[in-house]
């Protein structure tokens, strides 16, 4: 017997809704955090403690938050995310695509167009977009959950056969391929045991991510 749409879009949503809640946690990590509560709703919201049991990113970001115990703590996180993500000075980890796919380690690159484009073809526009680069780590993520709302709300398989091949492409084309050295910048230059953790979180669960979608794809196209 077949399986009907209403079928395979049930199966699927417990797996969806997974992804984009894991995508939200790391959206959150990579957040500048706004003020010295933010890190504690942070902690509070994601149950890292999970983590810990199975992955190394999970386990030392669990420590952290379990530490967690002081606004000064939480203010030199801030000024840390500061140091390697926006500045002044030179960026430790740049977070944007351009600069790890070009010789040059310039920004607004090849990339960037790319990016943009990706983002038009659904009616997206960063509202920054003549002034910084598109191809930024968060507005990336931002994209990728975006998708999943697309998916999570598409009750026809051929639709969401469509949006997972997007993700597959996106995934292949643009996030494992740069985010691997951003993340090794983060490792090698922190003493912050939050973005140490968030960067090994990060580049394993892409390639989980990417190895999950492969084999949901493959069983879509057998049903």
């Amino acid at each position: 017997m077949a399986v009907t749409n209403n079928e395979i879009y049930y199966q699927l949503q417990p797996y969806l809704l997974s992804r984009k809640n894991f995508y939200q946690i790391l959206f959150s990590l990579f957040l500048e955090p706004n003020d010295e509560e933010s890190l504690f709703h942070l902690g509070r919201l994601a149950n890292f403690g999970d983590l810990k049991e199975f992955h190394d990113g999970g386990r030392i970001l669990a420590s952290f938050f379990e530490q967690l115990n002081s606004r000064e703590k939480a203010h030199m996180e801030k000024e840390e995310y500061r140091r390697l993500f926006i500045g002044p000075g030179t960026l430790v980890a740049p977070p944007w695509e351009s600069y790890f796919r070009s010789k040059e380690r310039l920004l607004f690159e090849e990339w960037t167009l790319q990016i943009r484009a990706l983002y038009h073809q659904f009616g997206l526009q960063f509202i920054r977009e003549s002034n910084e680069p598109d191809d930024h780590l968060l507005l990336e993520l931002e994209f990728m959950i975006y998708l999943l709302d697309l998916t999570l709300s598409a009750s026809d398989t051929e639709k969401i056969q469509k949006l997972i091949s997007i993700q597959i492409d996106f995934l292949t084309e643009h996030l494992t391929i740069w985010i691997p050295d951003f993340c090794k910048r983060v490792i090698d230059y922190t003493n912050s045991r939050l973005y140490f953790g968030a960067a090994m979180l990060l580049e394993d669960f892409l390639n989980y991510d990417l190895t999950s979608l492969l084999e949901v794809k493959e069983a879509l196209v057998n049903v």
